[in-house]
């Protein structure tokens, strides 16, 4: 990964300072590190019509076998979770791979730590629950659900209406007490809604996996979140609103003031739509394959035209925006790295829609560019394709990989096998880097699955 640094800037009623932690170098081994741990299903059909063989493009495309696969799949998310390694059970910001912690005064709580800035986020949150659940993990996402109901969500009786069941996307964890740990998540913080996403996307799949007769009411607690991105109301005394705008019906930046009158890229995910359209309660279904659909047409409409970049931010209309002026945000940055992987996704899982597989390829091409084995050479642009910088990138190359699922370029096994070779990262900027990369890697291993 290339020395630069993300801070994006939600404009509410006051800024609110956004790390992205894409920087530092690629460290580390991508050996044979932990234990391999409780695993998922070997293979993922999506309902799209799309199959993705046991072992995935690792091995229908790259030659490796089965065994290898599991090998280097368990070995990246059990580095991640800390299982069968000899890192530390307290956050250690300049080494190591972990980011999974359980408080020592309840270790039936967990959180997903991001070392660069030393905080809790929504995304990793409920990006840590996605990969437990892909991964049959369920003690361990059990312990990040827990945390993330006591400390983060707004209840369902809040004072807060327009906020009610959506999650404070950032917080904190003081651990000066070596035994006993305080969380601090303010109630002034409102939701990202790509995490809110993850969360009721990550806790449908649990009931599909596990079911919700035991401790957790997995489908309950899916239901009150996706149906709160619809049809909370907003509130003009503080102009708050609803994660999904209720005329644009997509997803908005941040449901508050300004922030909501326009959309990032990222945080369109109609494999997700899909998800709680066919699990959630059915008086919504219609509207949530609106907002599919709505998301498979912006897709093309915030994309450039030429390069098939998006950026990281996008009027509802698809036209570069910012959240600030000179923020930089109009160009193709940490969040547009994952838009390849959200359409790749929503292609195998639900849809088969001509345009994202026209999408991905534009990626495709535009990238071979910056081929390099093991990496990519620059992961930051203009949406023309200007102004390359930012070096590599574990999490690009992963998303860019993804994408192979769909993609049918002449390079798409180059970026299967860069994803293979590339070292997981480690250190002061794993947070980021790791959790993309490791969706990433359960898609191309053919192991991130709705069909449980």
């Amino acid at each position: 990964m290339g020395s630069a640094q993300s801070q994006r800037v939600i404009t509410t009623l006051r800024s609110i300072p956004w790390g992205r932690g894409g920087a530092g170098g690629t460290t580390g081994s991508a050996g044979r590190g932990g234990s391999v741990g409780s695993t998922g299903s070997a293979g993922t059909t999506g309902t799209g019509g799309v199959p993705i063989p046991p072992g995935g493009l690792f091995v229908s495309l790259a030659g490796k076998t089965q065994a290898d696969v599991n090998t280097k799949l368990t070995t990246a998310v059990n580095r991640f979770f800390g299982i069968g390694t000899s890192e530390s059970t307290t956050p250690t910001a300049m080494t190591g791979y972990r980011c999974y912690y359980e408080l020592p005064q309840d270790a039936s709580m967990a959180f997903i730590w991001a070392a660069d800035s030393d905080d809790v986020r929504s995304e990793g949150m409920s990006y840590g629950m996605m990969i437990a659940v892909q991964m049959n993990m369920q003690p361990q996402f059990d312990r990040l659900w827990k945390f993330a109901k006591t400390y983060m969500q707004f209840p369902g009786t809040s004072s807060t209406t327009a906020w009610r069941y959506y999650f404070k996307w950032q917080g904190t964890v003081n651990r000066s007490n070596a035994t006993s740990w305080t969380a601090t998540f303010s109630n002034n913080t409102g939701p990202a809604p790509d995490g809110d996403e993850y969360f009721a996307a990550a806790l449908y799949l649990a009931h599909k996996r596990w079911g919700s007769a035991g401790a957790n009411n997995y489908k309950q607690e899916a239901d009150n979140i996706a149906a709160a991105m619809l049809h909370n109301p907003s509130t003009s005394s503080d102009s708050r609103g609803p994660i999904i705008h209720a005329t644009q019906n997509m997803p908005v930046f941040y449901p508050q003031g300004t922030s909501a009158n326009f959309t990032d890229p990222s945080y369109h995910l109609p494999a997700f739509y899909e998800l709680f359209a066919a699990n959630g309660p059915a008086a919504d279904a219609a509207r949530w394959r609106t907002v599919a659909g709505t998301s498979r047409a912006f897709f093309g409409s915030s994309a450039h035209a030429m390069t098939g970049l998006h950026p990281d931010y996008a009027t509802f209309a698809g036209a570069p925006t910012t959240s600030e002026a000179g923020d930089g945000h109009d160009n193709f940055g940490y969040d547009a790295w994952r838009v390849v992987m959200n359409m790749a996704v929503d292609y195998v899982w639900a849809s088969v829609d001509s345009r994202e597989k026209t999408q991905i390829e534009k990626y495709h091409t535009f990238f071979n560019t910056y081929l390099q084995n093991g990496n990519i050479t620059q992961s930051l642009f203009t949406v023309s394709g200007g102004n390359a910088s930012g070096g590599g990138s574990t999490a690009l190359t992963a998303t860019l990989a993804a994408g192979a699922m769909v993609s049918t370029t002449s390079n798409r096994v180059s970026y299967v096998n860069n994803l293979w070779n590339i070292d997981q990262q480690s250190g002061m900027y794993r947070y980021y880097q790791e959790c993309v990369y490791l969706l990433g890697l359960l898609n191309v291993s053919g192991r991130f699955t709705s069909s449980f």
